[in-house]
């Protein structure tokens, strides 16, 4: 009886929708495919993330043990003293530093006109993470400084 309703609906109210759809091929191995696509773009987007990310603390890292070191240098009465000073500052940072080989920090310092300005750089190329992908980074050199006014007596 069922059937003989189905034949007697008419036929624009039948939908091609509840008809299950026609296979070419196999889609077995379709799902391979896209992941063969995919999954190089996604490996070198996480890449990217790390580098970056690393990168920026490590940035972070080195402008925080400038500002220090600036800071530090306005308890200085003379240049011999402001440089002494920035020197411990700095070998403090370097023992919380997040990047490797921490030691090849130099420091640069300059006093003129009332000011003193302190200078860190960091060679990238002595961490191995950052030596896997030199097209990501501008510089391997990262320079970070910062300047304090000294108190004039």
């Amino acid at each position: 009886m069922l059937n003989s309703m189905i034949d007697q609906t008419p036929h624009y109210r039948r939908s091609a929708r509840h008809s299950p759809p026609e296979r070419i091929g196999s889609e077995r191995g379709s799902v391979l495919v896209e992941a063969a696509f995919a999954l190089p773009l996604l490996v070198s987007l996480l890449c990217g993330i790390l580098i970056y990310g690393s990168w920026f603390m490590t940035a972070h890292s080195l402008q925080q043990a400038a500002n220090d070191a600036a800071r530090a240098a306005i308890a200085g009465l003379n240049a011999t003293e402001r440089r002494a000073l920035v020197d411990q500052s700095v070998l403090a940072a370097r023992q919380a530093f997040p990047a490797p080989n921490a030691n090849s920090i130099t420091v640069g310092t300059d006093e003129s006109s009332g000011y003193y300005s302190v200078t860190l750089r960091y060679d990238l190329s002595h961490a191995p993470f950052f030596s896997l992908a030199p097209a990501v980074i501008s510089s391997m050199t990262l320079e970070r400084s910062a300047v304090v006014r000294i108190p004039t007596s």
